[in-house]
């Protein structure tokens, strides 16, 4: 054989050898930003998705039962579209309903509305309640008899346009409808359940007055039988085989694939979460659709599929959903790049809540990430990170937190159409007391907008809120009064209905008020404008220090370089009336 001829086939051989390897080599090599987004259980997981759904103020939260997963699945499409949240809430008993109480305090809007998924054993009256309890008004139930009644309802709020395709999901399996969520949210596809032979009368009656183009069957005949296909052929005159597209996969894992590739949404992020269990889903199907994302499921330990699909994608950030438990630290590891999980580790402080945007409008997006380390004098500190490269671009301490719990909240305070960084972090003790700080980022540091914590204590008692500008008074054990001096206001409560001072009146117990728990910070829409200004809230207590006589609102907003106070409010949970 020509010498030539042997020396082109010894290479060829050896070029087929090591294409592979390098293929493999460089596969391996792409850097991913990777963030977990997990608490102790569902429902705390659910804050810190909803807190990055909406990371400033919205006008719409929706709130669904973390026991089941059908409501919360034919939501998806409506938190799209009105721009919402999913939070997972069943009942207050749960330890962890604080944070989600506290997210809905300082994220929606004075005029915001609450949509709650399902009836009442979905999510019970004294869920209302509550809600009321804390000023909100504007709430919403979309339920009904069952959860393919609940289902039309909720798809009824979406206002679905004629023409517009239809997903159809079997109403009792929910890994199929997880993978579908994101997708038809972000397409404004209304979800349909079904039974896995046939579709409910009501179920297609308000498929047939949408009239729609193509219907998206998804998942094999196992779960969505052929008869549903000629159920659905029967009854809608312009449907036939070519506008009925199934989508299924050898499992539920495949079909996650085969769901995303066929649609295939082109976004640099990508959501991984658990495919055996559905709550963390649930509420990232909201945060899948904002991001445009694609859900991708695993059974939590192998994804060796998912990873080489993920791979041959242009995504960059990596969102996992849901603890240890449900997609293991190798899963995550298995991803080369910057990882960052909430309640884990960085720069040896424990990561307490983490948002992932472009903050400086610059193109490129930035990990701002909010530690806490209690052995060091509770210290809060907030850090900018590079996600290309891991680098810190700027870090600051922003507040103190002995209890581990704070939170990153991203609105313009200065009306430069740009978001400032505010941390806001429970301080500890029983006061309930909060720090909070704001800065923008100015190049490639941050700069605080104004320091609200220049005293011993923050909030009403220093600088411009000081008790030169309020005051209060017992009137004996029935009337409380509050003043506000430099705004030249003042009120007087009824304190009849106030158990603990009605007992210490027939007790003949001494009674004094003081300031009680707070400050707490939020923030309000000056003027509908877009721009906010901070809103801080402390109470005054009376005969027992967990009891709430009432409380002193002040508003600031950024005027030539700092925060300004321009008004002090009165609160209550009992009657309150003007003092002429």
């Amino acid at each position: 054989m020509n010498k030539r001829i042997m020396k082109m086939i010894i290479l060829t051989v050896i070029l087929l050898f090591i294409v592979p390897f390098y293929r493999a080599s460089a596969q391996s090599s792409k850097y991913y930003n990777v963030t977990r987004l997990s608490g102790q259980d569902r429902y705390e997981t659910s804050f810190y998705i909803a807190s990055q759904v909406s990371p400033g103020v919205t006008n719409s939260i929706i709130i669904a039962s973390g026991k089941d997963f059908p409501d919360a699945l034919a939501g998806a499409p409506l938190s799209k579209k009105i721009n919402a949240p999913i939070l997972l809430l069943d009942d207050f008993i749960y330890g962890n309903s604080y944070e989600n109480l506290d997210y809905i305090s300082k994220h929606l809007s004075q005029n915001g509305t609450i949509y709650l998924l399902g009836g009442e054993s979905s999510i019970g009256s004294n869920v209302v309640n509550e809600l009321e309890q804390y000023g909100y008004k504007n709430i919403k139930r979309l339920g009904g008899m069952n959860r393919f009644d609940t289902n039309n309802i909720i798809v009824d709020e979406m206002n679905v346009e004629k023409g517009t395709p239809v997903v159809i999901v079997n109403g009792f399996n929910f890994p199929d409808a997880l993978s579908i969520s994101s997708i038809a949210a972000s397409k404004g596809y209304p979800i349909f359940m079904s039974e896995d032979n046939s579709i409910p009368d009501a179920v297609i009656n308000k498929i047939s007055s949408i009239n729609p183009s193509k219907i998206y069957l998804i998942g094999g005949s196992g779960v969505l039988s052929n008869n549903i296909q000629s159920q659905l052929k029967n009854n809608l005159s312009n449907i036939d085989n070519e506008n009925i597209i199934r989508i299924s996969g050898n499992n539920r894992y495949d079909t996650s694939l085969k769901v995303a590739d066929y649609f295939k949404l082109y976004s640099k992020n990508v959501i991984l979460a658990n495919g055996e269990n559905f709550p963390d889903a649930l509420s990232g199907s909201a945060l899948a659709a904002k991001l445009n994302a694609p859900i991708i499921l695993t059974e939590g330990k192998i994804i060796d599929s998912q990873k080489s699909y993920i791979d041959s994608l242009g995504s960059s950030n990596i969102i996992i959903l849901g603890g240890q438990g449900s997609v293991s630290e190798d899963v995550e590891n298995s991803f080369d790049g910057t990882k960052l999980d909430i309640g884990g580790s960085f720069n040896g402080e424990k990561i307490i809540d983490i948002k992932t945007v472009d903050i400086n409008n610059d193109g490129n997006f930035e990990n701002i990430i909010l530690t806490n380390n209690i052995d060091n004098d509770g210290k809060v500190m907030l850090y900018v990170q590079n996600t290309s490269s891991g680098q810190i671009i700027s870090s600051k301490i922003v507040g103190k937190s002995f209890v581990g719990y704070g939170q990153i909240i991203l609105a313009d305070i200065t009306g430069d159409g740009l978001p400032e960084i505010i941390s806001m972090a429970l301080e500890g003790g029983s006061s309930g007391s909060e720090t909070c700080d704001a800065e923008t980022m100015d190049g490639s540091s941050l700069t605080k907008v104004d320091n609200y914590n220049d005293g011993e204590k923050p909030g009403l008692e220093v600088g411009n809120i000081s008790e030169d500008n309020f005051s209060y008074e017992l009137d004996g054990y029935d009337t409380f009064k509050m003043y506000s001096n430099n705004f030249n206001k003042s009120c007087s409560i009824d304190l009849a209905n106030d158990e603990s001072m009605q007992n210490a009146k027939v007790s003949g117990q001494e009674v004094q008020a003081w300031m009680g728990h707070g400050p707490m910070y939020s923030l309000y829409n000056i003027d509908n404008s877009g721009t906010y200004g901070l809103k801080v809230y402390e109470d005054v207590s009376g005969a027992n220090h967990a009891d709430s006589l009432g409380g002193f609102d002040a508003y600031y907003k950024y005027e030539n370089g700092g925060m300004k106070l321009t008004d002090l409010d009165f609160n209550s949970p009992y009657p309150m009336a003007k003092i002429k």
